[in-house]
């Protein structure tokens, strides 16, 4: 950890901000070129499995928006039973489904700045009918996931990736969102790196939302190894970044029961 890491978060704070008096000089030759924009659109050609997901088939009882928003609450006491693959269709679509094409710029279930979409979504998998235990990445323009590793001990990686948070060992997903920094600072330059993070919070809820809807738990996470994480998604960790962490799985019912993940000394 950098000793100076006040000085550094002071010193963001300062370059992103915004002030009346000098904004315009800061923006004079600054453009941005719609037509020539960073890609919008991560894919895996060489994926070892493509699972289309189709159109979610979404329960008729769900719970009102207001019940739900009444009755969300971080969830970890995580049952062993899988997750049906169109339970987490309508997960994923709540977070990053497509709704709406405007003007190039197709919209989605989450709201991003400037339309650009910099979030990418990957998947720890260890319980979900249909689905091998293993990372997972999804393609958003495509609506599929693409395999790109197998792995029977993926509930471990993802346990020590979050700090060692016991509840990952249980979770039946655990979602990795990543960000891509080109695409949003390409229009918006260093106040691009406030947005993101907005963006994946916005992700977040709606998956928080999404779980409460179906009956399902959900919890998300701020703490991870950096590090690791992009050594496992392969990505650089500068102009692709790791943002947001959360798992999902099935819950006893009882939240004040459902809250907190068992022990390893409880086993």
């Amino acid at each position: 950890m950098n000793e100076n890491w006040r000085q550094i978060c002071d010193d963001y704070v300062k370059v992103t901000s915004y002030d009346r008096a000098t904004l315009d000089a800061v923006w004079e030759g600054r453009s941005y070129d719609a037509k020539n924009r960073p890609e919008t659109y991560l894919t895996y050609p060489d994926a070892l499995r493509r699972i289309p997901l189709g159109e979610p088939e979404f329960p008729e009882d769900t719970a009102s928006l207001w019940k739900v928003f009444a009755e969300r609450r971080s969830k970890r006491n995580f049952l062993p039973e899988a997750l049906t693959l169109n339970e987490l269709n309508v997960l994923l679509w709540s977070t990053q489904g497509i709704t709406a094409d405007m003007n190039g710029y197709k919209l989605r279930t989450s709201p991003s700045s400037g339309a650009l979409f910099p979030l990418e979504t990957y998947l720890l998998v260890s319980r979900v009918e249909g689905l091998e235990p293993g990372l997972y990445h999804l393609d958003v323009k495509g609506w599929a996931l693409e395999a790109l590793k197998f792995d029977p001990e993926i509930a471990e990686t993802a346990y020590s990736i979050a700090l060692d948070q016991e509840h990952c060992r249980h979770a039946a997903v655990t979602v990795l969102w990543t960000a891509v920094l080109p695409r949003c600072r390409a229009k918006y330059y260093e106040r691009a790196y406030r947005y993101v993070w907005w963006d994946v919070g916005h992700t977040s809820e709606n998956l928080n939302l999404a779980a409460t809807g179906l009956g399902l738990g959900c919890v998300s996470m701020g703490a991870w190894y950096d590090k690791q994480a992009h050594e496992l998604l392969g990505i650089d960790g500068k102009e692709h970044v790791s943002a947001m962490m959360a798992s999902v799985g099935k819950v006893g019912g009882d939240w004040k029961s459902d809250r907190r993940a068992p022990s390893p000394e409880a086993d």
